[in-house]
């Protein structure tokens, strides 16, 4: 063995089994606290779907990656953003249809799947280089306001929700309720990512598995168990705006915030492989929504199964790379 244990394997199951529980936890209080305040500006259903649950939903894969970049490992924050968003697509898509055939609304064919779609080849046409500089980094950052400040100001011209209630309880709420919920979640997540990412860091040394895979797969599914439990709850609610929503509007914030800031933070170096395997394949994953959304305009079981399957399977070639 190359790299020699500081900790147990106790220990570091116990830190990355505590780090998903405070993620997961964190996440459902900052979701219901957002969307809750949301409803208290005026925003539709799909609206917060694309951006307050999706941008809540996605604050684990933010402080992950962030954590990770300012600790010299660009491997893990540039996997688990890539990871994240083939998860989303291929696995919490596929999951949600199994449960429950998600209907798609004509104006997320039209308009944010072919965001989603282009802001991921961008990133790949960026990654060729093998580096994300500072300035591509902050032209990220600035789509993202760019596509906020877009999709603000189509929800004005949408009718207002009635109501504002608790997303989870139904009982009415206050704006201190919601700002202690945005606030405690963001301190829990804080605390679940680092106890995440330090135990999966410890386990990837301990078993000679490259930083990449692990943001890939383990890192990568542990930040995305918010957007996995916020869509098959909305898919089993018959509410497919915002199972939908959250998994394109939370890839476009992967892409573009979270690379976005931790490219700032330090420049991003990209491995081979991710240049040239994992970002086509993340692209054309994308692409492939697009077809399957437009058809019948729903995502069926049979669809949902297919796209478990390609999850499953990039899952095992993955594991056949040599670290």
């Amino acid at each position: 063995m190359i790299f020699k244990l500081e900790l147990g394997y106790l220990e570091i199951a116990a830190m990355i089994g505590a780090g998903l529980y405070l993620l997961t936890i964190a996440a459902d209080w900052l979701v219901n606290g957002a969307s809750n305040l949301a409803k208290r500006i005026g925003v539709s259903s799909l609206v917060i779907g694309l951006t307050v649950v999706a941008f809540g939903t996605s604050m684990p894969e933010l402080v992950v990656s962030v954590d990770a970049s300012m600790a010299g490992n660009p491997g893990i924050a540039v996997g688990n953003v890539v990871g994240s968003n083939i998860f989303n697509i291929a696995l919490i898509l596929g999951i949600a249809a199994l449960i429950h055939p998600i209907a798609c609304s004509k104006t997320v064919i039209r308009r944010d799947v072919p965001i989603m779609i282009a802001v991921t080849g961008l990133f790949w046409y960026l990654s060729q280089d093998r580096l994300i500089s500072r300035n591509e980094s902050i032209t990220l950052f600035c789509l993202l306001v760019i596509y906020t400040l877009y999709s603000y100001f189509k929800a004005r011209k949408e009718p207002q929700p009635e109501g504002n209630t608790d997303t989870s309880t139904g009982a009415p709420t206050t704006l201190r309720t919601e700002i202690m919920l945005i606030v405690s979640g963001l301190v829990a997540m804080i605390a679940g990512s680092k106890l995440l990412l330090q135990g999966s860091v410890a386990l990837a040394k301990a078993g000679g598995v490259s930083d990449e895979v692990i943001g890939l797969t383990l890192i990568a599914a542990g930040t995305s168990l918010p957007e996995l439990a916020t869509s098959v709850v909305a898919a089993m609610k018959g509410q497919p705006d915002i199972a939908i929503g959250n998994v394109v509007g939370s890839n476009i914030f992967n892409l573009l915030g979270i690379l976005g800031v931790a490219g700032v933070i330090l420049p991003l170096e990209v491995s081979e492989h991710m240049a040239k395997i994992d970002c086509p394949l993340m692209f054309v994953i994308s692409l492939g929504c697009l077809p399957i959304m437009r058809s019948d305009l729903k995502i069926t079981r049979l669809e949902g199964l297919i796209l478990i399957g390609a999850y499953l399977g990039y899952t095992w070639v993955l594991f056949q790379t040599p670290a």
